[in-house]
Order: structure tokens, then C-alpha cells, then sequence
């Protein structure tokens, strides 16, 4: 065993305090590190060993560890140092733990519901860090919701954990989840490199106080080098895999680059529990090809109070949709859900395009029926979108539909923001346009009250073309727009301007 001495130096007193905290190495307790021999029970030992004798650091020398599930303990340190590599076991190896029963299974997509079958997991922990410059790999961990018996599809899962801290690490091919954390709280990820096929980082069911910062996050399946495929790169979902529903709340994303083969920053689809208080700011999408934000209420949740600051973003096939449904995949009969006091400041869209899949459609805003969206703010918006909309589009009507992604939407009316069933809808310095002429109207807005528009632009590919769409439309003030005129209208069945 090796111990370290920890200095910590505490500038305000002008003193230095040294700590004592115990280093255990697998390959003392018989890893091999040779990519070959299965480490799993070597690891475990040394992990229970630490965690027996009052926690401290599990070492990873250099070298590849080839392994099944690893249990981690509270007050427990995983260093997984340079030159190391964690690698998951192929499933057909069956190294992997049995998934736990979960009598809530039907609620959510499988991976969701289950924990034990990862790579890396732990439940009701606390004190748990995961840290270092090495790779954690999930090797032949399945991306699918068909898990075999032995095998495993997640790279981190931690279940009911408190303070939780993951940095520096790189994960590549993490299974279904890089990282999965349901019902955590304290939780800090910095400075980490995720490279999977499918959801970079969720957290799911009442997370609480999370930070995720300066990382980078690609969820993009590559063919011979060329996307074609993926997942949500950062997704916040309130799923009943714990059995009921809290709110998620203090929730932070800060300074990351993200790529997405679906959704780049996302809420949903599972959202049976609340959201309240998340922030994201200074975040460059590089590719999604769903939407760049996401804000989806599926499930009957409320999400409340959601900031998005400095986001710039490219190669979006939406840069941002906000829908409510009403799919109610949750056990209770509930109401149908709400999106509320949502602000939007220094948003930056170009090359507004799905490569992978070549789609493109227009910012969507739409509310349900029965439930508008309210009070969302738009200030110091830009995006110019790919263009070559023809204008008997402007006469498609999309579908109510409870089905979560934009594509389910259709072709929309307007090119560059569609509203519809929506209460408090503020645009203050939003700039619309296009690469190829788009005959459609720059904005269409419908079943809707409380309406401000000041310094808003749409370009149109003809002086003639109709610049903004209202229909059904109460309470709007346009003021200060170059080429609107300032105007109060109580009350407005149909006009264009």
C-alpha cells in the first residue's frame, strides 16, 4: 500500500496543514494491466479494501484494465493516471453484474431503469471521485435497450449519491450512457472528454445542485470517419426509474463544446419529475441534428426558470425547439405539463443544417391546447439559416402531435421562428436570414397573447414577401422593428406584414 502526504495550504492564515490519505494500487492487489487478463475481482478488492479501512485512492498505473462491473465504495478515489485505460469486458464475457429489478421499468427507456449492469456504478454512495488523465473505455458494452444477461451498457451509473466529483478523464464508447447519474446531488463534472455513440451525460430523476464545466462532449456514431448517427450530448431527464417524482433543481452547464448526433443541449424526453433553476451559459454546439436546444415536457412535468446564455452553435438541423406533449408516460393520470419563464440572451446559429441526416427546419416554439408555453424571452438572437423554402410552404399547418421531435413537427410555415399556443412571448433583438432565398415569412406566431417585438429583422428574398405572419393572436406591441410598422393590437384573427 503507499501513502501520500496531501499539503493544502490555506493562504489567509498563512499556515499549511498536511493530511494523511491512503493510496491503493490494483496491481498490488493482482491486476495484471495487460489488456488481456479480466482485473475485475482484483479491482473490487482493492476498492473494498480502501473503502474498509476509511476510504482513500485506488490507483491505476499505466496500463490497459480490462474489466467487468466495478463497484464503487463512499469515500473512495478512483486516479486512473496517464498511459491508463479502464476497459469494459465484451458482454459476451458476462463480467458484468446482474440489472437490479426495477418494477418501474415500464416507464422509461431500459437503460434508464437499471444501474448494477455498468461498468463503473454505485448506489447511495457519498465522497465519490473519479479523476485522472487516463480513458475509461466501455469496450463491448452494448449502445441498445437489449442487454444481455452478463453484459453491460453504461460507463459510469451512480444511483442516490451525494457529492459526487468527475474531471480530467477521457470516456470513449461509453454504452448507452457515458454517464448516467438518477437521483444525485452535489455534483461536479470538469474537464472531461466524452467520445460515445449514444448519450454523452444525463441526469435524471430530482438531481440536485450539478455543475458540468469546461468540458467536451461528442455523442456522434462515425462511419469510415463520416457522422452517421448518434445521441444527446448533455440531456436533463426526470424519469420514474426511482419510483417517484421530485423536481430537479440548481442545475449548471458552463463553458463546454458539444456535438450531437441528436440533441445538443436537452431536456426529455423523460420528464415525469419538475425542473426548476438550470443555467446554461458560454457553450459552442458544434453539430445536433434534432435541435441545438431542446426543451421538451412530455410527461406532466413543469420546467421552470431556465437560463441560456452565449450559445453559439453550427450544423444544427433546429437550433431551438421547446414543445410541450402530452405522451404522459408516467404511472399517475397526470395534467398535461408546462414550460415556463424561459430566457434566451446571446444566441448565435449559422450553417443551420442536418448533415447526417439532411434536414432542416425553423426555431419552434409551440405549446399545447390545453397548455401554452409561458413567458419565454429571446434578446440578441442571430441565426441564419440554409434557406430554399418555397413559398407554398407558407400554407403548410403543422400537426398537434404529443411525438417529441422536431421532425414530427414538418415542414413549418415560416423559416426562421414558428409559435403556436404560446402566452408572454418577448423578441428584443432578433435577426433572422439565410444563405438561399426562403419565400417563406421570416416568423409566424398563432394562438397567442402577449406579444412584444421590438428591433426584430427577417430578411426576405423580395421586398413584396410577407415578413410576419399572426393568427389568433391577442395583446401584441411591435415597436422599434426597421421594416414593421410600431403597432398595438388587441385582438388579431389573421394579418401579415
Amino acid at each position: 500500500m503507499w501513502v501520500v502526504v496531501c499539503l493544502v495550504a490555506c493562504c489567509e492564515k498563512g499556515s499549511v496543514e498536511a493530511a494523511e490519505e491512503a493510496t491503493y494500487s490494483v496491481r498490488e492487489f493482482g491486476a495484471a494491466g495487460d489488456g488481456q487478463t479480466l482485473d475485475t475481482d482484483a479491482i473490487n478488492a482493492a476498492i473494498t479494501e480502501c473503502a474498509a479501512n476509511g476510504g482513500g485512492i485506488v490507483l491505476f498505473p499505466p496500463g490497459t484494465y480490462l474489466t467487468g462491473s466495478i463497484r464503487l465504495k463512499s469515500n473512495i478515489t478512483l486516479d486512473i493516471q496517464k498511459g491508463a485505460t479502464i476497459r469494459g469486458a465484451s458482454n459476451d464475457v458476462q463480467a458484468y453484474d446482474p440489472a437490479e429489478d426495477n418494477p418501474y421499468d415500464e416507464y422509461q427507456d431500459y437503460g434508464h431503469s437499471h444501474w448494477h449492469n455498468s461498468l463503473i456504478w454505485g448506489e447511495e454512495l457519498e465522497n465519490v471521485v473519479i479523476r485522472g488523465l487516463g480513458i475509461i473505455h466501455g469496450g463491448g458494452m452494448t449502445r441498445s435497450n437489449d442487454v444481455p444477461e452478463g453484459g453491460g451498457d453504461k460507463a459510469i451509473a451512480l444511483k442516490l449519491c451525494r457529492k459526487i466529483s468527475i474531471r480530467d478523464v477521457t470516456i470513449r464508447e461509453g454504452g448507452h450512457f457515458a454517464i448516467l447519474l438518477s437521483g444525485c446531488e452535489d455534483i461536479e463534472i470538469d474537464n472531461i472528454e466524452i467520445y460515445t455513440y449514444r448519450d454523452g451525460i444525463n441526469l435524471d430523476c430530482f438531481t440536485r445542485k450539478a455543475v458540468i464545466k469546461n468540458s467536451y462532449i461528442e455523442s456522434v456514431r462515425y462511419s469510415d470517419g463520416v457522422p452517421a448517427g448518434g445521441d444527446d450530448a448533455i440531456a436533463l431527464k426526470s424519469s420514474y426509474a426511482l419510483g417517484r417524482m421530485e423536481p430537479s433543481e440548481n442545475i449548471t452547464v458552463q463553458n463546454c463544446t458539444i456535438r450531437a448526433g441528436t440533441n445538443g443541449l436537452q431536456f426529455g424526453s423523460e420528464t415525469a419529475g419538475d425542473f426548476t433553476d438550470v443555467n446554461f451559459s458560454d457553450i459552442t454546439i458544434l453539430g445536433a441534428e434534432k435541435a441545438g436546444i431542446g426543451i421538451t415536457c412530455n410527461d406532466g412535468s413543469i420546467i421552470d426558470g431556465v437560463t441560456y446564455r452565449n450559445i453559439t452553435m453550427s450544423n444544427v438541423a433546429t437550433p431551438i425547439f421547446i414543445k410541450i406533449g402530452a405522451r404522459g408516460r408516467a404511472p399517475e393520470n397526470r395534467p398535461v405539463g408546462q414550460i415556463r419563464n424561459i430566457t434566451l440572451t446571446g444566441i448565435t446559429a449559422t450553417d443551420v443544417y442536418g448533415y447526417i441526416k439532411e434536414r432542416k427546419w425553423a426555431s419552434t416554439i409551440a405549446g399545447h391546447p390545453d397548455r401554452s408555453v409561458e413567458n419565454v424571452s429571446l434578446e440578441n438572437v442571430s441565426i441564419i439559416y440554409k434557406g430554399g423554402g418555397a413559398k407554398e410552404w407558407a400554407e403548410f399547418e403543422p400537426p398537434i402531435t404529443d411525438d417529441y421531435s422536431p421532425r414530427h413537427l414538418g415542414i413549418r410555415p415560416s423559416y426562421g421562428f414558428y409559435c403556436r399556443f404560446v402566452s408572454g412571448l418577448e423578441f428584443h433583438n432578433v435577426e433572422v436570414g439565410f444563405e438561399e432565398a426562403d419565400l417563406r415569412p421570416g416568423l409566424q406566431i398563432e394562438h397567442a397573447e402577449s406579444v412584444e417585438l421590438s428591433e426584430v429583422t427577417a430578411e426576405r428574398a423580395d421586398e413584396s414577401d410577407a415578413l410576419l405572419v399572426l393568427k389568433d393572436v391577442r395583446d401584441v406591441n411591435i415597436h422599434d422593428c426597421a421594416a414593421l410598422p410600431d403597432t398595438t393590437l388587441d385582438d388579431v384573427s389573421e394579418t401579415t406584414f
